[in-house]
């Protein structure tokens, strides 16, 4: 999954870095697009009412980025275990003197919002999403 953005005025702060919220916003929407592929844990989480809960394990630094015209972002899922997933995401800016890629991590789970215990996520999970990880067609 890849969605390329274009940065205007208002993503940009004082020194003309592209803004924290704005990295933030871009990680959500891309990991948004991702989920919304994933009907099996969609399903998982609708039947079994469980939390979906997202938590970064290696943030974006946007000053990484530079003073970009555009940043390509993508998702993908790197790592599967069994009560957990690993989204990789992928930043690269065109222009602006930044790195070539800034990646970023976090860890996926559905949760049970009464004990906080990350639930099993089975088989089916595990197949769809290595599935949408061979069927990909985007490079960032």
């Amino acid at each position: 999954m890849r969605r390329t953005h274009r940065v205007d005025a208002a993503d940009l702060d004082a020194n003309g870095s592209v803004r924290a919220d704005t990295v933030e916003r871009w990680l959500s929407e891309i990991r948004a697009d991702y989920l919304g592929r994933c009907r099996v844990l969609r399903e998982l989480q609708a039947e079994s009412g469980l939390e979906l809960q997202f938590r970064v394990s290696r943030p974006v630094l946007p000053e990484r980025l530079g003073t970009p015209t555009a940043v390509s972002v993508s998702a993908g899922a790197t790592e599967l275990m069994a009560d957990s997933i690993t989204l990789a995401f992928r930043l690269r800016p065109r222009d602006g003197g930044g790195d070539d890629a800034v990646n970023a991590a976090g860890t996926l789970s559905l949760v049970d919002p009464a004990t906080g215990v990350a639930s099993e996520l089975g088989d089916d999970v595990r197949d769809e999403l290595i599935a949408l990880e061979h069927a990909a067609r985007h490079a960032n």
